[in-house]
């Protein structure tokens, strides 16, 4: 007898949605077909006037927890991420003040391990200060590595093993990780850029929301980008660019592409669904680096995400306390506040709204949020699809059911959207994690530490 069967819904297989069942056992899909068809279950969701997707894979998180659980813990975070149709995270390296990579990175997961409701990744520290620790960090699984072209300044120690420093470090750090065969995913922006736009609008006495915008300029972003393609290249190097959001740089992006080049470009729904001017209005908890911009990036994001540039949709989840947002230091101003917003529990809800919009293919949707993010990270086929032997990862949505997004019913720790307001089509109503229901009617039916570690499979 199988544990789960669902029945009458439409589940989205290779080819689109069809009308089918599913049968779940021991955490993994065991059969797909009529009703009729499928063993005997212990329990039976009826998914009638529903559709089931494959659980979401956010590969671009800043939970963080630890130092900075006043912000947001494992817990709270994979609640929130759970009840968006998330069912595996990517987590960023996190540096902890007297430790090496490798000691924070086991802090990291005993951490995840503790009190994760889904599952999770972690990925390594991929700095000049860590190069040496690449090796050790592949032995105890990271999934993939983050390096930062800005350079951290000392207070931000929680990034000190991520910079990159200069050129000739990224392209030792590009070369080391190709030959560990992983991702590296890198923050793609020109320091000397803009630390001199920073002090130059400082020196107008700028230090309002806009002047945040105006500090990290497209060309920051873009004269990056076209040095971390052609390091990569150069190093033979897996080239994940994260949080993009230049029209230039998709430019960019889509050549080397054209050309066969080994790169993937990821974009936040903050970028996709918002302009500077919905930003400003916004105020502090839209601050993000690289900044929200204007209505021409956007529309070139949505080409970009439909053609394929684009090849994941991430959160870049990273929540602050509402007293870090907010602009009290009347010297520091925007440049006072952190940058960063939630995103874990919106992303898919957003996606599924523009779905319905016609802006958006649900083949599409379920590409950058779930088998490409699976494929780019060596998680496929265990990940990523709805298939005989997979994870039962899954969602069930009601595609014609509308609500309003409100601050006050988020599950993230600091209960605030910056798509508060926001009417969509599209209710995230179950999320299935290896055959167990982890959220549904608005609850949590599994313990802290449910989730579980991931490495990489090397199996396309």
């Amino acid at each position: 007898m199988a544990d789960l069967n669902i029945i009458n819904g439409k589940v989205f297989l290779e080819d689109g949605l069809i009308e089918t069942g599913i049968s779940i056992d021991d955490d993994k899909i065991i059969a797909i077909g009529k009703t009729s068809t499928l063993p005997k279950a212990e329990k039976t969701i009826d998914a009638n006037n529903r559709i089931i997707l494959p659980g979401g894979i956010d590969v671009h998180t800043h939970i963080l927890d630890l130092e900075f659980s006043y912000r947001e813990d494992f817990n709270t975070g994979t609640q929130a991420a759970s009840s968006g149709g998330i069912t595996t995270f990517l987590e960023m390296p996190m540096g902890i003040k007297g430790k090496t990579a490798v000691e924070s990175f086991d802090i990291q997961l005993d951490a995840m391990n503790k009190r994760s409701i889904v599952d999770f990744g972690l990925i390594g520290s991929g700095g000049y200060t860590s190069i040496d620790s690449i090796d050790e960090l592949v032995s105890k699984g990271a999934i993939a590595f983050k390096t930062f072209m800005l350079d951290a300044p000392d207070e931000m120690y929680e990034l000190k093993d991520l910079s990159a420093k200069n050129e000739s470090y990224l392209l030792k750090i590009l070369e080391k990780i190709s030959s560990v065969g992983l991702v590296c995913s890198v923050h793609a922006e020109d320091d000397s850029i803009i630390q001199n736009e920073i002090g130059r609008v400082i020196s107008q006495g700028r230090i309002d929301f806009q002047a945040h915008t105006d500090s990290r300029p497209s060309i920051a972003e873009d004269e990056a980008c076209t040095r971390a393609i052609e390091l990569a290249n150069s190093a033979e190097a897996k080239l994940n660019l994260v949080h993009m959001s230049s029209k230039n740089a998709f430019d960019f992006i889509r050549k080397a592409k054209q050309k066969g080049w080994d790169v993937t470009c990821e974009i936040t729904p903050h970028h996709l669904f918002l302009t500077s001017d919905d930003a400003v209005k916004i105020g502090s908890w839209a601050k993000s680096d690289p900044p929200i911009r204007s209505k021409k990036h956007m529309e070139a994001a949505w080409i970009a995400l439909n053609d394929g540039t684009i090849d994941i949709v991430a959160t870049d989840h990273s929540p602050y306390s509402h007293e870090e947002k907010e602009t009290k230091d009347d010297n520091k101003g925007i440049f006072g506040v952190g940058s960063g917003t939630p995103g874990l529990e919106t992303m898919i809800p957003l996606l599924l709204n523009a779905v319905n919009e016609k802006k958006l293919s649900l083949q599409r949707l379920v590409e950058v949020t779930s088998s490409t993010p699976a494929k780019r990270f060596s998680l496929f086929p265990k990940k990523g699809t709805i298939s005989i032997n997979a994870d039962a990862d899954m969602f069930i949505v009601d595609m014609n059911k509308e609500y309003i997004l409100r601050n006050e019913n988020m599950f993230t720790k600091q209960k605030i959207t910056i798509f508060d307001g926001w009417k969509l089509k599209g209710k995230i109503e179950t999320t299935i994690v290896r055959g167990e229901i982890v959220y549904g009617e608005g609850q949590f039916h599994v313990n802290q530490g449910y989730g579980k570690f991931i490495t990489p499979q090397f199996s396309i």
